[in-house]
């Protein structure tokens, strides 16, 4: 019994009446169903919310054993788990309350800001890389990068006023084109994987790494 309980076949049984509870009330109009279907997604929406306790607890014990062996950054660790402790503490008493909104602005704010900087960084680094005109097709795609990062900077259009067309005229085409063409190659792409799970053909999505 215990052996067909941690089956692939049970486990893809389960995923595939699921998805079809969730997916087939959009296009029929049984009560029944539909009533089912919401308990079901408020039931996942609360699995989810355990997960990040269970997130939570596992970010306190590495932390813990972090700062008890005095590893590398181990101070870091502690600054973590004190704003962890502070935003929950903080967030029972009402997000209303003026501890909340300062550890929002005092901790919260400023490490967003510093995270965003240091992707900034690293994508302007990789742009940097890209840019690089080693053919005809790299000179143009440098050109319209260029004219496109000069239209978003304030002072550009007050020096260069003639740039504002020519980047909105980028920007509604040829980047509008690219982005659209992104987004169906996504959504295909979450479709065709989808599918593949349901059929049982990506066996790692539910833990299993190969057929028993």
């Amino acid at each position: 019994m215990s052996e067909f309980l941690k089956s692939r076949t049970l486990q893809l049984i389960i995923m595939i009446s699921a998805f079809l509870i969730v997916f087939v009330p959009y296009f029929t109009s049984i009560p029944e169903l539909s009533t089912f279907s919401t308990k079901l997604i408020t039931i996942t929406a609360i699995a989810n919310a355990f997960t990040l306790v269970l997130a939570v607890y596992s970010q306190f014990r590495r932390g813990i054993n972090i700062v008890q062996k005095r590893r590398r950054g181990w101070y870091f660790k502690v600054w973590m788990m004190l704003s962890i402790v502070l935003m929950c503490i903080f967030a029972l008493l009402g997000q209303d309350t003026g501890p909340y909104h300062w550890v929002m602005f005092a901790i919260i704010n400023p490490l967003s800001s510093v995270n965003y900087g240091i992707l900034a960084f690293y994508m302007a680094s990789t742009c940097a890389r890209a840019f690089r005109a080693r053919n005809m097709k790299a000179l143009f795609l440098l050109s319209a990068g260029i004219i496109v990062l000069l239209y978003q900077a304030p002072l550009t259009g007050a020096f260069f006023p003639g740039i504002q067309p020519i980047a909105l005229y980028l920007n509604n085409t040829f980047a509008m084109a690219a982005a659209r063409m992104f987004l169906i190659s996504v959504t295909v792409g979450g479709i065709v994987f989808g599918v593949r799970v349901l059929l049982g053909q990506e066996p790692s999505v539910i833990g299993v790494g190969k057929e028993a």
